[in-house]
């Protein structure tokens, strides 16, 4: 069940973090690949591909310019490593960001590392009214995305699964302060093989 929509005007911005497998030409990897993968925690090539892209894509694509000029940046959050012992090992959510926050220092947009367990926190702090009227952006694991919109207040029924073959989607979660929220995905279209569409809800997670 979700939770009661955030109480003020706030967007939330929500990406996975950009591919960590190894691809070859914009193809899925091979049955031989994936059994053979070793996860580093690291971005693959075209990960670390993607992480620049959205560089430009979060300071001058037109959908996302529109949302900035309604409410400025006020924040980018990305998923940070557990302590030994934890269950988010991954560097792959701040890595995908670390190209546009270090684009936006001169804007002095802060840069906030919540690990998986400590995702509570993160729901509480943009509950808090410390951004409103303000354009978050979160970076995180796709397993818990849809979990965190719904925590946010999105309607469970607006919420696909994320399938985990997709990295080149955006979420937007606005808020209008009012009880009121609108949620839509918007494709990147950033590499070669990002697709057109989005996920759909009620389709089982591929």
């Amino acid at each position: 069940m979700s939770a009661p929509p955030i109480p003020h005007p706030i967007t939330v911005l929500l990406i996975r973090h950009a591919e960590k497998l190894p691809w070859s030409s914009g193809n899925q990897p091979t049955a031989l690949q994936k059994s053979e993968y070793v996860d580093t925690h690291i971005l693959s090539p075209k990960g670390y591909e993607r992480a620049q892209a959205l560089v430009a894509y979060f300071l001058h694509r037109e959908e996302i310019l529109q949302l900035l000029e309604r409410r400025p940046w006020g924040a980018v959050v990305a998923q940070n490593v557990d302590e030994v012992g934890g269950w988010g090992l991954s560097l792959r959510p701040k890595e995908t960001v670390e190209p546009l926050v270090k684009a936006l220092e001169p804007h002095k947009v802060p840069f906030h590392l919540y690990t998986k367990s400590n995702l509570p926190s993160l729901v509480q702090l943009l509950r808090s009214g410390v951004y409103k009227d303000k354009t978050v952006l979160i970076s995180w694991a796709h397993q818990q995305l849809p979990d965190l919109v719904k925590a946010l207040g999105v309607p469970n029924d607006k919420v696909p699964k994320w399938n985990k073959k997709r990295f080149d989607v955006t979420w937007v979660a606005d808020f209008d302060g009012k009880g009121g929220v609108e949620f839509r995905q918007l494709p990147q279209r950033l590499l070669y093989g990002d697709e057109d569409g989005i996920m759909e809800v009620g389709k089982k997670k591929e």
